[in-house]
């Protein structure tokens, strides 16, 4: 990776720089959050050195943050700096909550009739992209590769390359693309696009995405894309469009799943469950997940299969997110309820159907819920990529496993020859492929899971990022 950024400086830009900050006793502590994202790219600038530009997650011009903080590196590491994009209340509100996850996010993964087109929202997220770039060019250097990510900054490369022609500009979205069907509907299409235009080379999950780009880029701009090779003639530039499938720590997450379990978390409840079998999924409260779908579809299979009952408890892990958004306020309500009516409906002395957790948790502790569960159901309505599923995979010694995937996850695409594959809003369906799944044949088990294995190891984070790196040097960088 190295050689990649020899004598070049990486700037990161992402909505959220990498550190958490907080008050301990007086004093400001920066811990590192969890994340793919982060376990890629933290330790390359640690070796390397380089910038990182995000909010910091405390609203306001905080002073006892400042404006930069040097993140000491280890050993013979250099070492990098944050350097901090202040966002007040209202910023927050209308850019973050507001246009980013009541606009783009819906719109982006198919729920148009979430979607609201407010021009307030609009305004806000022009402003604070044009902020963050503001803020980039501020500091950028000749030899500097500018790396943005995701859809709270899809306008900041246009105004970057406006401000300097001649910047090395890479963009990664994190979640689906639309078709342009969907994307005309957003008044602001033209400016969505023409901004992420401003890249070199622009990277998405799955090569439907990158399709659905330059479909977008023929139809609305009325550009002739080269759908062969992937690229995008605007302004005199070719712009490359790529598919970098993103992944894991595979190493550090069978690393953590090789432990032994100190609390003897699992040892305690196989003991006191010996005959049950475990089934997990794991997501933040969104309703792009399919949780509603999928508890219908619990339903479904116990009335079906009602041999069952006693013998099964699906575990759902339910990661808050986005807590002052109405619609997520609403869909908290409308989960709980399900599950208690489910509970209700099916609970026999001290065995419930569902075992319902509402919190975050910490990598070990989610590793330790991946090790108990014989099968995992995975079953977004629409994913960018979805890591949860490469994650089970890696942290399961045990390959006597199964993965039951939804094919409209971003994960498919690489997954889907050795998992069952379902449609999540076929509710009958998804009932008969968990009984497959409880089923299965032991060998057809572990063939399956050990080819899932391969898959994920062979095609980690680091791998992610090298073929990023690789595809950025090679075609956008070439004649600079």
């Amino acid at each position: 990776m190295n050689r990649y950024l020899k004598n070049k400086r990486l700037l990161i830009v992402s909505n959220r720089v990498p550190y958490s900050v907080s008050r301990v006793d007086g004093k400001i502590i920066y811990k590192k959050t969890v994340g793919g994202l982060v376990t890629a790219l933290d330790p390359l600038l640690q070796r390397t050195g380089g910038l990182w530009i995000g909010w910091s997650g405390v609203s306001g011009a905080n002073k006892e943050i400042g404006d930069r903080v040097k993140i000491e590196g280890n050993d013979d590491f250099k070492g990098y700096e944050l350097k901090f994009v202040r966002l007040n209340e209202n910023e927050i509100k209308d850019y973050y909550g507001g246009f980013s996850n009541r606009t783009i996010w819906p719109l982006f993964h198919g729920f148009l009739f979430q979607s609201y087109f407010d021009h307030s929202y609009w305004k806000a997220y022009h402003r604070i992209n044009k902020k963050f770039a503001n803020e980039i060019v501020s500091v950028i250097e000749n030899n500097d590769i500018v790396w943005v990510h995701d859809y709270h900054l899809m306008l900041v490369p246009e105004i970057i390359r406006d401000n300097n022609k001649d910047s090395k500009i890479i963009f990664f979205l994190h979640i689906p693309f639309p078709n342009y069907e969907i994307l005309s509907a957003l008044p602001w299409n033209k400016e969505i696009i023409r901004g992420l235009l401003g890249c070199d080379i622009i990277g998405f999950q799955t090569k439907k995405d990158a399709i659905n780009f330059l479909a977008a880029c023929k139809e609305i701009l009325k550009l002739k894309p080269d759908f062969n090779r992937f690229k995008v003639n605007y302004n005199n530039r070719d712009i490359f469009v790529k598919e970098f499938p993103i992944s894991i720590d595979y190493d550090n997450f069978k690393k953590i799943g090789e432990k032994k379990e100190k609390s003897k978390f699992i040892k305690n409840i196989r003991t006191c469950s010996k005959n049950t079998r475990f089934i997990l999924s794991v997501e933040r409260l969104d309703y792009t997940k399919g949780l509603k779908e999928r508890f219908r579809a619990i339903e479904r299979f116990f009335d079906k299969y009602p041999d069952y009952r006693k013998k099964v408890v699906f575990i759902q892990i339910a990661v808050p997110t986005r807590t002052k958004i109405r619609e997520y306020e609403i869909f908290k309500k409308d989960i709980d309820e399900m599950v208690g009516r489910i509970n209700g409906k099916f609970a026999d002395g001290l065995w419930a159907p569902i075992n319902y957790i509402y919190k975050s948790l910490s990598q070990e502790k989610l590793v330790t819920y991946y090790k108990l569960s014989d099968i995992c159901l995975v079953t977004p309505l629409k994913d960018g990529m979805n890591l949860i599923a490469k994650e089970y995979i890696a942290s399961r010694f045990n390959p006597d496993s199964v993965l039951v995937l939804s094919k409209f996850a971003g994960v498919a695409q690489e997954l889907k020859e050795y998992a069952i594959m379902v449609n999540p809003y076929d509710v009958e369906g998804v009932a008969d492929s968990i009984k497959d799944a409880l089923e299965m044949d032991i060998n057809e088990k572990r063939n399956n899971f050990n080819k899932l294995r391969e898959i994920v190891e062979e095609k980690d984070v680091f791998y992610w990022l090298d073929s990023i790196m690789h595809s950025f040097i090679e075609l956008a960088c070439k004649n600079k």
